[in-house]
């Protein structure tokens, strides 16, 4: 089957590039601890000479063992690992492991190129080959613990690093590591004993304090979490997060007026930050402190010209798919009363009123746009979407009209002129506007597309298969073209094989497509191969169980085989689910000896 979309989706009336690449919605409290657990992870195992434990590596000493050619062959291997070459790194640190067989030193480093060729297994093994000779080598301890987690043994990983740190408790890397696997594993409990003691040890890195207040939170244990979140914030004042996180903990407990102040104090180390100036402004605005609020605005207003920072902290806070798009309104009207003519702020607040189904608002700010404004065609196709939805087609036609007279030379603008058109018809005057745009862009994939659309509903099927081809010429990927077309050749009883072709690399690119899938199964039913019909497009309808046409179809097929009571059941579905021309399925059901619904 064919899905033809008469309206612009959603996703295409915001298609604005800063919208479409806003950073995912910020996450807090224990998602933070492993990111930043995780981050430290990656960071700390990119080098393979970089030290395994903080302050423990040394740079290799050549043994007094007198062999010719160990140091050479060191020094020539860490060439050979700058180069990527871990074949010959490998053979290099295996000829001076036999001038200096005892050096763990030596060890790590061939463990580590190993692991760089995806042979974890024979990294594990040399360490642990090591261990034996020299159980209390703390560094080989904490790299073993990271091959094992590496390999998912996360047990062994446990293993190691508890005794890495009972060889030397001053490991600070050791901590964070076993740490963040008892967290993952939801033992909680052990996570915090373990950055407990990394805070006893080491009492003035903010860090300790920061990942043990995230394991107290994940205990359920508030009041100690706040406690460590505060001497984070002691310690590194001008770090953010911690802060952030303090300020969420804050919210959370109903303590409003500590959170403001954290608001307050990072305005103070940074008097541009947005995010706090707009928390900061939606918490005076709530209080009925309207003066505070607006000040903070107005000047946040007057920074988004020239900051683009401004924009994108109400784009990643307060326009997620998640986020409260009423806070998100007041901030806007707020700052769209200093500064009426920020293209970026009108938009923005197009997509916040349409999102709070105030549609004439949101039509307001987005004609507010101005032609030169990098969001005016994500204006003008948000507009026409709402238009459409409100089945005022005439007055979407004649915002686009306006936009091609202010941007003539683009195509997409006519691809909506003739989507408009479309819609309320008018087939010819479609086709211009769809001319007109390839006139421009003769390669345009979407023109081309909807262009054969127009054709099928028009009755030009020949056309129709003209532009589908031509689709599919341009971006061989194209999904619904491969579908459109396979399903009219099937529609006309030709090129069959050709139809089922296309249909199958359709779902091969879409495999739980339903619409593709009713294609593949009406083919077959073409084909008179009913039994693999029946297969197909009862599959299909689970995958789409209210279409009509689909459902139609499955009856169909189980009518060919005899099968009357399931051919009735799929019959009365899709009349239920017709509005119109509801007369062929009325004498299917009829014929049956069924009743009409």
């Amino acid at each position: 089957m064919r899905p033809i979309r008469k309206t612009i989706s959603e996703s295409e009336a915001s298609r604005s590039g800063k919208l479409q690449s806003q950073p995912p919605t910020v996450r807090t409290g224990p998602f933070v601890l492993i990111l930043a657990l995780t981050l430290f992870l990656v960071l700390s195992c990119a080098n393979p000479s970089a030290p395994y434990a903080a302050g423990k590596s040394a740079p290799y000493e050549v043994s007094k063992t007198g062999c010719p050619g160990l140091y050479f062959n060191y020094l020539m291997a860490q060439q050979e690992e700058k180069a990527g070459k871990w074949k010959e790194a490998a053979e290099l640190l295996r000829k001076a492991l036999t001038c200096d067989p005892e050096s763990s030193f030596l060890h790590r480093e061939l463990a580590m190129v190993h692991l760089r060729q995806g042979a974890a297994d024979k990294a594990i093994r040399i360490m642990e080959t090591l261990l034996k000779r020299h159980p209390e080598d703390v560094e080989g301890w904490a790299l073993i613990g990271r091959l094992h987690q590496r390999a998912g043994d996360e047990a062994a990983a446990r293993n190691a690093f508890e005794k890495a740190l009972a060889l030397d408790p001053d490991q600070k890397d050791v901590y964070l590591l076993l740490g963040r696997l008892y967290y993952e594993d939801d033992n909680y409990t052990a996570a915090v004993a373990i950055f407990e003691q990394y805070v006893q040890r080491f009492p003035d890195e903010f860090l300790g304090h920061y990942l043990l207040a995230g394991s107290y939170e994940a205990l359920g244990r508030f009041v100690d979490a706040l406690e460590a979140f505060k001497r984070s914030v002691a310690l590194a004042p001008d770090q953010d997060q911690p802060r952030y996180e303090l300020i969420r903990l804050y919210e959370q407990m109903g303590r409003g007026e500590e959170a403001a102040a954290q608001y307050k104090a990072l305005l103070d180390v940074n008097p541009d930050d947005a995010r706090a100036g707009l928390a900061l402004a939606l918490w005076h605005h709530k209080r009925g402190d309207d003066d505070q609020a607006n000040r903070l605005l107005e000047r946040l207003a007057r920074r988004s010209r020239e900051d683009e920072n401004v924009i994108n902290t109400l784009v990643r806070f307060y326009l997620g798919e998640k986020s409260d798009p009423e806070k998100a309104r007041i901030l806007l009207d707020g700052m769209c009363r200093t500064v009426q003519d920020s293209d970026d702020l009108n938009y923005l607040s197009g997509i916040v009123y349409d999102r709070l189904k105030r549609s004439e608002e949101a039509l307001e700010r987005f004609r507010r746009v101005a032609p030169d404004s990098h969001f005016y065609e994500d204006a003008v196709v948000h507009a026409g979407y709402i238009y459409q939805k409100a089945g005022r087609t005439d007055d979407a036609i004649a915002m686009v009209m306006e936009a091609i007279h202010q941007r003539p030379k683009n195509p997409d603008f006519w691809l909506y002129l003739g989507i408009f058109n479309e819609e309320r018809e008018d087939f010819a005057e479609a086709e211009k506007a769809f001319r007109k745009g390839l006139e421009l862009d003769p390669d345009h994939v979407k023109i081309h597309f909807r262009l054969g659309i127009v054709y099928d509903k028009w009755g030009r099927k020949a056309d129709t298969i003209t532009q589908m081809k031509r689709v599919i010429e341009l971006d061989p990927k194209h999904a619904n073209a491969l579908n459109y077309l396979g399903y009219t050749y099937a529609e006309l009883g030709t090129e069959l094989a050709t139809a089922e072709q296309l249909i199958l690399r359709a779902l091969a690119l879409k495999p739980d497509d339903g619409y593709i899938t009713d294609s593949l199964g009406w083919v077959y039913f073409k084909r008179g191969d009913y039994r693999k019909a029946v297969t197909t497009l009862d599959r299909a309808v689970r995958l789409v169980s209210d279409d009509p046409v689909i459902l139609e179809h499955a009856g169909d097929a189980h009518q060919k085989l005899g099968q009357s009571v399931q051919a009735l059941e799929y019959y009365r579905r899709a009349i239920d689910a017709k509005k119109d021309d509801r007369e062929a399925l009325s004498e299917k059901i009829k014929a049956l000896g069924g009743d009409v619904p």
